[in-house]
Formats: structure tokens, sequence, C-alpha cells
């Protein structure tokens, strides 16, 4: 586990699944990238396919605020132990 402090670890079960185990600040840093890059991709197609309109910065910003909240949420539950 301390390996994982500095970078990301796969570990590969004999049935071939396979997961990674990493810091969990690094993990909720990308989730709310991810979720950026999901936003900016949502807008491009909307602004493609011309649905768009103008939005209120209060509107913005509240959406911003739900995002954050809906990572910060996700929590996981620690090892006990």
């Amino acid at each position: 586990m301390e390996a994982a402090r500095a970078q990301p670890i796969k570990i590969t079960r004999k049935s071939g699944e396979a997961f990674v185990l990493m810091n969990a600040e690094e993990f909720e840093s990308l989730q709310m990238e991810l979720a950026g890059l999901r936003g900016v991709a949502s807008g491009l197609s909307d602004l493609a396919q011309g649905r768009i309109r103008k939005a209120p910065p209060e509107t913005t910003q509240s959406a911003i605020a739900k995002a954050k909240a809906r990572v910060k949420g996700k929590r996981s539950k620690k090892a006990v132990g």
C-alpha cells in the first residue's frame, strides 16, 4: 500500500480481472478532471449541433458547485486494521 502513495499500482487476479490501487486524493483529482472534460465534450457537441443558449454566471457557478459536491461525496471507505 505504501508504494501506491507515489504512483498507481495495477493489480491483476489470476482470473484476469485488473484493478488499480492509488492515492485517494489523486483519484478524486482525476475524477474532477474527468468530469470537467466530459462537460467540455458535451458542450462542444451541443455547440456543433446548434443546441446552445447563453447562461448567466450564477447558473454556471451553481453547476460547478454541485459537481464538486457530487465528486467529494463519493468518498471511499477506509480499510479497517
